[in-house]
């Protein structure tokens, strides 16, 4: 009869994802080669590839289980990366720039 209450009892399940991203940074290119160099270099990047995700469980046998995922977007990279390439900040990217950060191996 114990087992059978057991097996009758409700659980609570709840499950969310959250998307979180960040507006990008405005930037401009020097010319079509600078746009070209750093966009391949940024998708070799293994974060460029997917955003980064959180994962959040709690729970408690047959009363309780919460899981939360929380999952941020390519911008956040992409910001990143300018900001590693544009070394002088103005907000535009120079062939030089482009060159120099499709040259450094990101570190893994």
């Amino acid at each position: 009869m114990g087992a059978l209450v057991l097996v009758s009892a409700g659980c609570i399940s709840t499950e969310t994802t959250e998307y979180r991203d960040v507006e990008r940074v405005p930037v401009t290119f020097e010319n079509e080669t600078a746009a070209r160099l750093f966009y391949e270099a940024l998708s070799q990047r293994p974060s460029a590839k997917t955003g980064s995700e959180s994962k959040t469980e709690v729970c408690l046998p047959i009363i309780f289980d919460h899981k939360r995922r929380v999952v941020t977007g390519n911008n956040a990279t992409f910001n990143e990366a300018v900001n590693l390439c544009d070394s002088n900040r103005d907000g535009k990217i120079t062939e030089l720039e482009a060159k120099i950060f499709s040259e450094v191996k990101p570190k893994s």
